[in-house]
């Protein structure tokens, strides 16, 4: 192989220019500054169309993944450039996507574009680069400032600060100093099976976040359309209004047939159903515990089961199970 590593650009706040900020598809000026970057055994892959993530879709994460199966056997790793933004979703569809994954693919960005003045991007770049050629993490991973973490487990908790990413029920793979200091007793075991790629999603889902005192008669609404699922919000530990109302638009959901996907709105911890009598319903009531799963990967998960077509059934015992170390 010419070099070991795939760096694939996607665009984001990393190689944007200007005021208000856009992105730049001129990846050599913007590195000009920085001949460091072009000392790595690395190829460089832009995409046609670089987007603010903001922008980020189903059809970019199913071309981001046929780029990867595409060059699969031709590189050691990849290095994915994304903005912070909707990282931790496209980190989490992939994880998905990519079957029996034996490489690293390791998403990085940056809070301040790297041709701007203290800009973070630089460090962030070459650790990534760094741990994708000489380590053989078998995983979809965020890089962000000094930890490297598991994709599914990662969210994005602070809008400027250099350290963007969290994994707040799971423990951090990797830890970047003077040294970089792999956990791998946190790591995925290596596949037995050869790399494939699922190609199929659905967005065709909502997601409803509960507060004090919602009006629940807009949720019926919901009723009339085509969603095929429901990622719900709730407090704590998976606790949500026993309202009449409430409790009827959920029976008609599970009488549909539409998957409902219980995700706490805390950051830490995990959904507990019949932990509090709040929650009781929820077991006769068909809805699905995320348990300690991100809201991020919880639609990841959700988006792939559908694109395969199973059933209500089927989605509801999948959902239970452990494909990438997304759930504990």
């Amino acid at each position: 192989m010419k070099h070991q590593i795939l760096l694939i650009n996607t665009g984001g706040t990393i190689g944007m220019i200007g005021e208000p900020l856009h992105p730049s598809k001129n990846w050599k000026e913007i590195t000009k500054n920085h001949p460091i970057l072009w000392d790595f055994s690395v190829d460089y892959y832009q995409m046609q169309n670089l987007v603010d993530s903001s922008d980020m879709n189903p059809s970019i994460w199913l071309e981001l993944a046929k780029i990867i199966k595409e060059n699969y056997d031709n590189y050691k790793g990849f290095v994915i450039l994304h903005g912070t933004d909707t990282m931790a979703y496209t980190a989490s569809i992939l994880s998905f996507l990519c079957k029996n994954l034996g490489k690293p693919i390791i998403f990085t960005g940056s809070q301040v574009p790297l041709a701007k003045p203290r800009s973070d991007a630089l460090q962030n770049l070459i650790t990534a680069i760094q741990i994708a050629s000489q380590y053989e993490i078998p995983e979809v991973c965020i890089l962000f400032r000094d930890t490297l973490l598991r994709g599914n487990r990662s969210k994005k908790v602070d809008a400027t600060n250099y350290f963007g990413f969290s994994s707040p029920n799971y423990p951090v793979l990797g830890e970047i100093g003077a040294e970089i200091k792999i956990s791998w007793d946190k790591i995925l075991s290596p596949p037995k099976e050869h790399f494939r790629l699922e190609e199929e999603l659905s967005s065709d889902i909502l997601v409803l976040e509960i507060f004090p005192g919602m009006n629940v008669n807009f949720y019926h609404s919901i009723l009339q359309s085509q969603i095929k699922g429901i990622i719900l919000k709730t407090f704590g530990n998976g606790n949500a209004p026993t309202s009449a109302n409430f409790l009827s638009f959920l029976k008609e959901l599970q009488e549909r047939q539409i998957p409902v996907i219980n995700v706490t709105q805390c950051i830490r911890g995990s959904v507990e159903h019949g932990k509090y009598a709040c929650s009781q319903n929820f077991l006769s009531l068909g809805v699905i515990s995320a348990k300690d799963m991100t809201t991020e990967a919880s639609i990841a998960k959700l988006m792939y089961l559908l694109g395969k077509k199973y059933s209500y059934g089927e989605i509801q015992e999948n959902f239970q199970k452990n494909f990438a170390g997304e759930i504990s």
